[in-house]
């Protein structure tokens, strides 16, 4: 699908200050001056991950603009390119593919999902161009992002990093946490069983529940494509479980909620990544009130660098920011941190990606995420804040879990 490309002119400035501080240096300043960073996204803007790639998208864009109306990076101009891959792993691959080959760009951003980062990252891997994962929380996505399932087997991925919350940290802890609260006996499992973050998810629920005393009566799978989910929903409430756990994407948590609701159960839902949008919160409305999940961001966090981000971000769209924004916002300035210390030639661009793979493993900025680092294997270490849905669209903070128990 063909990308748009968003050049944010320094004619473009605006009030608010980037969040992070964007890339500046006291003693090598203009060192790139009229150079250009050529930066491709592949997003899931349409489809089932459509619910998160725009916030990405606007993340990213608002980045770019900041950072290019402060004088870019040692003076060069980030220009940005939005693919759709309509939430489809080969759509993402070819993507993937004409980024790095064709358009000759520095190192991208994406996909939005699990599933197709299958296909796009260890491409990036063997084309050796660094792409940093701005949502995707399944596992094998670093480092081993050419694991394969049938040899059980990888070799380590120098050129893929994430800096969204890993499901295999999220849900222990959303769990764990709300097992010390409540201490559930009996729990449901509702897994979408046709892609790669759901099923992952569920494999990490029926990995974890046991650790806090809560008996798995029932693992029930489904299809994303399904368009209706009463039976399965019919079947967990009729065990009468504590938790119903899902593990899925897109509009489905809703559905879930909402039927669950009707058929009048009245326990606790427990979620993934997928549940951390605003978008998810106000599908479920009412029916999702209480639901949790483990968040690598949270509104009101009191990082300094996060309430510039939210004043931005709301002067910008004229709306809340939500994790998928804060998490483009921060990948967008972990970039440009990395360009700007890897003394970029422009002129032999394999060259060129080895130097910003080798500078993004020491980034050390403030972002909207706080303090932001990459553990030596390209994965984020960070504060992990468990949060509730609060039926109107929005969320509500249960815990701040500054040591991770995963």
């Amino acid at each position: 699908m063909k990308g748009v490309r968003l050049v944010s002119f320094l004619a473009a400035a605006i009030v608010v200050a980037s969040c992070g501080s964007p890339p500046t240096s006291s003693g090598n300043t203009n060192t790139y001056s009229g150079k250009v960073i050529k930066l491709g996204a592949i997003l899931s803007i349409t489809g089932a991950g459509g619910v998160y790639g725009p916030q990405s998208r606007d993340g990213m864009n608002l980045a770019v603009k900041q950072i290019n109306a402060a004088g870019g990076v040692l003076g060069a101009t980030i220009t940005l390119t939005i693919n759709d891959d309509a939430s489809l792993k080969a759509t993402a691959a070819q993507l993937t593919q004409t980024l790095i080959q064709s358009e000759q760009d520095l190192a991208l951003l994406g996909p939005t999902l699990s599933n197709s980062a299958v296909g796009a990252h260890p491409l990036a891997e063997s084309l050796k161009t660094p792409i940093l994962a701005v949502s995707t929380t399944g596992i094998h996505i670093v480092p081993d992002c050419n694991w394969s399932a049938a040899t059980q087997d990888s070799t380590p991925c120098k050129y893929v990093f994430r800096d969204s919350l890993g499901e295999q940290t999220a849900i222990p802890n959303n769990i764990q946490s709300y097992a010390n609260d409540a201490h559930p006996a009996t729990g449901v499992l509702l897994v979408a069983s046709d892609d790669k973050f759901s099923s992952d998810g569920g494999q990490i629920v029926q990995d974890t529940v046991g650790k806090y005393g809560i008996n798995l009566l029932k693992v029930i799978k489904f299809s994303k494509a399904q368009p209706d989910l009463s039976g399965e929903v019919t079947q967990a409430v009729q065990l009468k479980p504590d938790v119903i756990f899902i593990t899925s994407l897109g509009g489905i948590p809703a559905k879930i909620m909402t039927e669950a609701r009707k058929q009048n159960w009245t326990g606790q839902f427990l979620g993934g990544n997928g549940f951390n949008t605003a978008t998810v919160s106000a599908q479920a409305g009412a029916a999702g009130m209480g639901a949790r999940s483990a968040s690598a961001w949270y509104l009101g966090n009191t990082f300094p660098s996060n309430a510039e981000f939210v004043s931005a971000y709301r002067t910008e769209y004229n709306k809340d920011p939500d994790q998928f924004a804060a998490q483009g916002y921060a990948a967008i300035n972990i970039l440009a941190d990395a360009a700007k210390r890897a003394n970029l030639t422009f002129t032999d661009l394999a060259g060129d990606r080895d130097k910003l793979r080798a500078t993004m493993e020491t980034v050390n900025i403030q972002t909207p995420l706080g303090p932001f680092q990459f553990t030596p294997q390209h994965d984020v270490k960070q504060t992990v804040w468990v949060i509730a849905m609060d039926g109107k669209g929005g969320f509500t903070l249960v815990h701040k879990i500054t040591t991770p128990t995963a």
